[in-house]
């Protein structure tokens, strides 16, 4: 048997569970860091919650995957008996309870802020630089905010492009972060439920290193955002919509 040496550091995936006022919502495989940011950013892309003020306890054990938060005020739980799930496609696998249809709904992104190509690419090379785990394993997604108004960047990383996104905005979201000042870039495809949660956030422009979906463009010209695709040179990127956004 040939000797291939020893195993190089591996990405770490476990399943994380989400409880609301006890009740089970939802298991996904994450990596397991930053799980309160995962739960926040994943109750606000799904529109569970509309403002932090809205959760009462949140309370995290990551050793065990598990999360509860207490919504007093919500009267109607998103599981199954009440919500169709939409599993999404990709790595880490996750799941959605809005379809496009009920994306389509979202109030339009009608605030003006603008950016410049230079500044965007930069900020993709700064989500790469603050990929420790990308760095040491290879085979995880990054996801990355800009605070246009204080010059922050907030990453998250995880196995699924859409946990890293949530986790992104969980972060943000907890930070008190005004999102009309705020890009996201990330590593992974922007499909329509990426598109979604950065509608619902009123996040106006997103990047990626690949690619964007037909639907997510779609939605993104319904709503007034404008997404980047192979955001790695001038040369190379494509614009998918043209909301206006974008300065050269």
């Amino acid at each position: 048997m040939t000797d291939f040496g020893e195993l190089p550091p591996m990405p770490v995936e476990r399943p994380a569970t989400l409880y609301i006022n006890d009740q089970e919502i939802v298991t996904l495989q994450t990596t397991p860091s930053h799980l309160d940011d995962w739960a926040v950013g994943f109750l606000f892309g799904e529109g569970i919650i509309r403002d932090l003020g809205e959760v009462a306890r949140l309370s995290v054990d990551e050793d065990r995957g598990m999360v509860w938060v207490d919504l007093p005020g919500l009267t109607e739980l998103p599981d199954a008996s009440t919500r169709k799930r939409y599993l999404t496609a990709g790595c880490g696998k996750g799941v959605t309870f809005s379809s496009l249809k009920d994306a389509l709904l979202l109030k339009k992104v009608d605030h003006p802020l603008t950016v410049r190509v230079a500044d965007l690419l930069d900020w993709v090379k700064e989500m790469q630089r603050n990929t420790p785990l990308y760095a040491a394993t290879g085979g995880v997604h990054g996801a990355g905010l800009k605070n246009l108004a204080t010059g922050e960047m907030i990453v998250r990383e995880d196995i699924g492009r859409h946990n890293a996104l949530d986790k992104a905005i969980g972060a943000a979201l907890r930070a008190g972060w005004d999102f009309t000042r705020v890009v996201a870039v990330s590593s992974g495809r922007i499909s329509y439920e990426a598109a979604t949660k950065l509608g619902r956030a009123q996040i106006a422009v997103g990047a990626t290193l690949t690619a964007a979906t037909d639907q997510a463009v779609r939605l993104a010209t319904h709503l007034g955002m404008d997404l980047v695709g192979y955001a790695r040179s001038p040369k190379h990127m494509v614009l998918y919509t043209r909301s206006g956004r974008l300065l050269p």
